[in-house]
């Protein structure tokens, strides 16, 4: 059993997830404390999908698409039920393709409840299930800015292109003016992963079925840290950098989001404090026998305390510090002897 965690911070970002339009004013996401204090936030749902489609970009991961058509017409049965004969689908068969197949499903799971088959109606599905679902084994939480909102807005109108074509095209009066809320800040956020499900089915008796290869999962996770290290996100003709400035992690055997409440900063001068304390007392929540697995690293020149980090906290570079997560992934995806053994067979009886 194995699990990996990293929590990040990341450089200075503006405006990166907007809520509802109240009039002419567009607001950020935000929550407030038990002090009073605003956070802005971005949402775990915006980062995977930042995740999930620069995996594409990058990776050639493949997308839930509208090619599933064909996987669930090759996975229909017909079964008799007294006298009659009923098409249904085999859940299990198609969870695996789909596993197999999309990347997204396999990292970040789904939820199919209406599959319908060529006459437009509702597939029954074969045994208990009552719908098609993976839980994600990618966790992502909530990235929360470390500085407060204090409520600063954007001043914008389209002036230049309403003099150049809009007042012509669409016969407006007057220019468009809008209210942007805004906030500069350090975002943190934590990504946790069970590797003991990348790549595998579980039905509903809880039987396992080894979907991929470990090479297989391996590439997967790997390609996931690879995003995170280099993440950014595209907002308004805006290109925020989401990678790394901070990152501390490692794969452990207790799956949990370790770091997830450790981190507590505060601006001083255009940099950041970060508090050692919690960090390390997160640290001792991990089992004693690998907590020198724990990997961090940072970029210099972002933190006041920079010195006490490295010191007291071992920190590396970010780069050196997710290589080292990945050459901890590709240990917890070696085969075991008893996984060798059955290769072994396998090998023999071909």
């Amino acid at each position: 059993m194995a699990g990996l965690t990293l929590t990040i911070i990341t450089p200075k970002v503006s405006g990166l997830n907007y809520g509802e339009t109240l009039g002419n004013v567009i607001t950020l996401k935000k929550v407030t404390l038990g002090d009073g204090a605003q956070r802005t936030y971005i949402s775990d749902k915006a980062i995977k999908y930042e995740l999930r489609h620069q995996g594409k970009q990058r990776f050639g991961w493949k997308l839930l698409d509208k090619e599933l058509i064909k996987l669930v017409k090759g996975n229909l049965v017909k079964e008799k039920k007294g006298k009659k004969t009923e098409t249904l689908l085999d859940v299990d068969k198609f969870a695996q393709e789909l596993i197999k197949e999309y990347h997204e499903f396999d990292l970040f799971g789904g939820l199919f409840t209406n599959l319908k088959g060529e006459d437009g109606k509702k597939l029954n599905l074969k045994g208990d299930y009552d719908s098609v679902k993976r839980t994600s084994p990618v966790k992502v939480s909530y990235g929360f800015s470390i500085e407060p909102f204090q409520g600063d807005m954007d001043f914008m109108n389209n002036i230049d292109a309403y003099n150049r074509y809009i007042k012509y095209l669409e016969e407006k009066d007057a220019q468009v003016i809008v209210n942007t809320e805004t906030h500069l800040a350090h975002y943190y956020y934590t990504v946790t992963v069970d590797l003991d499900r990348i790549g595998v089915w579980e039905d509903l008796e809880g039987n396992k079925t080894n979907v991929l290869t470990n090479e297989e999962k391996k590439e997967r996770v790997i390609q996931l840290l690879e995003l995170i290290k280099t993440l950014s996100r595209q907002i308004k003709g805006r290109w925020e950098s989401l990678a790394p400035i901070f990152v501390i992690g490692g794969v452990f055997s207790v799956k949990n989001p370790f770091f997830l409440d450790s981190i507590k900063a505060c601006e001083e001068n255009g940099k950041l404090y970060l508090e050692v304390e919690p960090i390390k007392e997160a640290m001792e929540l991990i089992p004693k026998e690998e907590r020198n697995k724990v990997i961090c690293g940072l970029l210099k020149g972002h933190f006041i305390n920079e010195k006490e980090l490295i010191e007291e906290l071992n920190c590396q570079t970010v780069s050196e510090a997710f290589e080292e997560l990945k050459k901890q992934v590709e240990e917890a995806y070696k085969p075991t002897n008893k996984e060798e053994n059955q290769n072994s067979n396998t090998d023999k009886q071909k």
